[in-house]
Order: structure tokens, then C-alpha cells, then sequence
């Protein structure tokens, strides 16, 4: 029989929308929720409603915050950073529980094209003209490829391969270095469904020098820490923190 674990990485799960695969003799789901991601510069904290909204990202103690109101799919997040307000951030999501925009204090807005099966596609700029920011190809769920633009306007693209391992927290650790959103809105599961398989090497077209990833899990198989390694040697400790959240 196979097992079913759900994660409420993504915030689609954690807006109550939890969406596993209904059979008459499940085992029973584990069902977690992110309450804490980051790597040794910056973690962030996540705070819920008791309808599972998200409702406070707290950087680094307080450091910087945001509190979030909902109205509907449109979150409004008011950004504090060293005790001062800098304005809102407004997230607006769509009929798949994804981000369609996304709009920081200085209103630079970034829009989100998915397929049919909400995998992300492109970010865009619909400030800009919607210029196109990134490209992203996926191959039977897994994130193959991924581009970024230089200076120049040439596109070039990371190409990935994975793990046998299942992504059974819906991590997102790829695709968002280049992108301009900030990275645990990937991981709360804003811009649309993770790889099915954890990240095992990436590296730009025509360079030599590759990342690797190992991983640490707790019981239930949720990454706790991700080891990002360059041509091997460690680049980035990012770790991650779950609560279980009772049926």
C-alpha cells in the first residue's frame, strides 16, 4: 500500500486546500506545515491563523516582519524592517491557490504563467512591459532547466538532474536565485508545485563548475537541511522546520 504524505510547504495546503490523493485504504497522512526556513544569514519564521492562514513572516528576531491580512485570494503584507514601516507587499492568488502577482514595497511586480498541471512556467515583470524574467522547463515533474537574462539580453539556462529521493516536503531550492522573489515564498509554495525528486546537480549551460545538494530528513521524510556544495566545497547551509498538524 502505498503512502501518502502531504506537506503544507506549499501555502495552498496551508490555506486549507490540502489536496492528497483520496483512495478507500489509505495508511494514514502525514500532513506538516514550514515554520522555519533559512540558512545561517537570514532564517525566517512563519506564524498561522487558526484557519491556517498565513499571517507573520518574521526575519532574524524580528529584524524585519510581515504581517499579513487577506482579503479573499489577495494578501496584503505590512513590511517592517528595523522598526519602520516601508509599506506593503501584495500577494494575489489565483483559482490554483498560486501566485498569479506579487508586488513588494516599491510596487515591482512580478507576474506567474503555469501549465495545466501548476508547474511555473515564466515570471514576468508587468511593470516592465511584462519582459520576461525567467523561463522554466519541467520533465515528468521534475524541474530540468531554468533560465535567467544577462545585461545583455542573452538567455542562459541551469540545467538540473535529480535524486531517486521524493520530495516529500515539497522543498523548493531551485529556480530562485536569479529571480527577484525572495525564496520562502518558493518554499511556502506560492509559485506552484516543487520537483517531485530532491535536487542533486545543477550547473549553467557551457560552465564546468556544478553544485551539489545532500540532504538530511526527519522520520517522515521532510528535508531538515539542505548542504549545497560547489565544485566540493560548501556553499550554502539552508535549513528547515516543520510542525505536524493534527487531523
Amino acid at each position: 500500500m502505498k503512502r501518502i504524505l502531504c506537506a503544507v510547504a506549499m501555502l495552498t495546503v496551508a490555506f486549507g486546500f490540502v489536496a492528497c490523493n483520496k483512495g478507500a485504504k489509505e495508511e494514514p497522512k502525514i500532513v506538516k506545515r514550514l515554520t522555519m526556513c533559512g540558512d545561517e544569514w537570514d532564517k525566517y519564521v512563519f506564524t498561522y491563523g487558526s484557519d491556517g492562514k498565513l499571517v507573520n513572516v518574521n526575519r532574524n528576531e524580528g529584524e524585519r516582519t510581515w504581517a499579513f491580512t487577506w482579503n479573499g485570494k489577495v494578501g496584503t503584507a505590512k513590511y517592517v524592517k528595523e522598526g519602520e514601516e516601508q509599506g506593503n507587499w501584495v500577494l494575489t492568488l489565483g483559482d490554483n491557490g498560486f501566485l498569479t502577482t506579487f508586488a513588494n514595497e516599491w510596487e515591482d511586480t512580478f507576474g506567474f504563467t503555469y501549465d495545466a498541471n501548476g508547474y511555473l512556467l515564466k515570471i514576468t515583470r508587468p511593470d516592465r512591459d511584462n519582459a520576461v524574467k525567467c523561463n522554466y522547463s519541467w520533465k515528468d515533474g521534475d524541474l530540468a532547466k531554468w533560465s535567467r537574462f544577462k545585461d545583455d539580453g542573452s538567455e542562459e539556462w541551469k540545467i538540473q538532474s535529480f535524486l531517486a529521493d521524493e520530495n516529500v516536503a515539497g522543498i523548493f531550492p531551485d529556480a530562485t536565485d536569479k529571480t527577484d522573489v525572495p525564496r520562502w515564498i518558493f518554499e511556502l509554495g506560492l509559485c506552484g508545485k516543487p520537483s517531485k525528486h530532491l535536487l542533486d546537480e545543477a550547473l549553467w549551460e557551457g560552465s564546468e563548475s556544478k553544485a551539489t545538494h545532500e540532504y538530511e530528513k526527519d522520520k517522515d521524510g521532510f528535508v531538515t537541511k539542505v548542504t549545497k556544495y560547489y565544485d566540493g566545497e560548501v556553499d550554502q547551509v539552508y535549513e528547515y522546520q516543520w510542525e505536524e498538524i493534527k487531523k
